[in-house]
């Protein structure tokens, strides 16, 4: 896997196919429980688990990947996406290629960017790009996995402490666990005492309030839908081809993190056309993956072309909250952010329409 736009597009419109049932009902796409089928959290279930992902601390080369690690790190309440983002820096600093030889008594090779081994792979390793093979090699795949065995190691040792059997806190020992084996922590009753497995678990939290977000701009001011720097402005607000195009479209590589302009509360956030799982075209009809934000005295903001969506209908959000990712959904000739003002709104239509580069100027946003 490399950092390279094409690519990173690809593997994400992949996870979109597998995800597509999923990621239009609800906040994010997730397995609905170790090992078991898929489900879905809710913004209740995030701010249970304790971190907003910081999208833009990820390296750039890997940043296409926080869409997996969102998902990977909404499993189960006690593993965040920070954390998730943490261990992967702990392991391998963000490097599909990693390798760590270890001799076969010790379980042999470490692999990938979650360096998993090969008997811990073939009993935990999921295929989270959908292309019907699992592979540790594989980023989507390492990392859904990754989320996967830290929430069964979570079950149990939260089974473990109530049989008397472990002690201390269920995340440091499931950290252990995923470093050196169930085993081990068994055999010293809790996080070894010694040696690089006790150090693994505040390595690993030490990362955290890196990957968390932090300083969201508070309720009742503006900022930009994307990040700064990331986007090029292409298509302002005006008639097009005998008709209005009612917002401004700003060019972004797929997977760019899409910000809430504003606090408010989700309209909607659904696929606005006959499919959104894969790239759209001029002739493809609608908005595609589309989220509408009310944010009161009659604004409303509208995101559109998302290759998916991390919000639902009736979440709040706050001003730079992710709400989803760049994409070409719908009725899109490339990866872009169509963003749109209303007044006098809701409904959303183009007699609401106004344009978007004079309203955040006069919010003291410049696009």
């Amino acid at each position: 896997m490399t950092g390279q736009q094409a690519s990173a597009a690809a593997a994400i419109w992949s996870m979109a196919m597998v995800g597509l049932a999923l990621v239009s009902s609800i906040v994010l796409v997730l397995l609905g429980g170790v090992g078991a089928g898929v489900g879905t959290v809710t913004s209740a279930g995030l701010a249970a688990n304790a971190g907003v992902l910081n999208v833009e601390a990820i390296p750039e080369h890997a940043r296409h990947l926080a869409f997996t690690v969102v998902r990977a790190g909404s499993i189960c309440p006690e593993i965040a996406p920070p954390l998730i983002a943490a261990q992967i820096e702990q392991e391998s600093n963000w490097n599909p290629d990693a390798v760590a030889h270890n001799p076969p008594e010790r379980g042999g090779d470490a692999m990938g960017i979650a360096q998993f081994q090969q008997g811990t792979w073939d009993t935990w390793g999921v295929d989270g790009n959908g292309n019907g093979v699992a592979s540790p090699w594989e980023p989507e795949d390492a990392i859904l996995s990754q989320g996967t065995l830290m929430c069964a190691h979570v079950q149990w040792a939260n089974q473990q402490r109530s049989a008397g059997r472990l002690t201390g806190d269920p995340v440091d020992l499931a950290l252990a666990a995923y470093f050196c084996g169930r085993g081990c922590v068994s055999d010293t009753g809790g996080v070894p005492s010694g040696g690089l497995a006790a150090a693994y678990p505040r390595e690993v939290r030490d990362r955290v309030a890196k990957y968390t977000l932090a300083g969201i701009v508070p309720a009742g001011e503006w900022v930009l839908p994307l990040p700064a720097g990331s986007y090029q402005f292409t298509s302002g607000f005006g008639p097009r081809a005998g008709r209005l195009h009612a917002g401004i479209d700003l060019a972004a590589p797929t997977g760019t993190p899409i910000y809430a302009a504003a606090a408010g509360v989700v309209l909607d956030a659904s696929c606005t056309s006959p499919r959104c799982d894969i790239p759209g075209s001029v002739d493809m009809p609608g908005c595609g993956w589309r989220v509408n934000i009310n944010h009161g005295s009659g604004i409303v903001t509208r995101y559109c072309h998302a290759v998916a969506m991390a919000v639902s209908a009736g979440e709040q959000v706050v001003a730079g909250q992710v709400i989803g990712w760049v994409g070409s959904t719908g009725n899109s000739s490339g990866p872009h952010l169509h963003f749109e003002t209303h007044g006098n709104a809701p409904p959303a239509t183009n007699d609401t329409a106004s344009d978007p580069v004079p309203f955040l100027q006069t919010a003291g946003v410049q696009v």
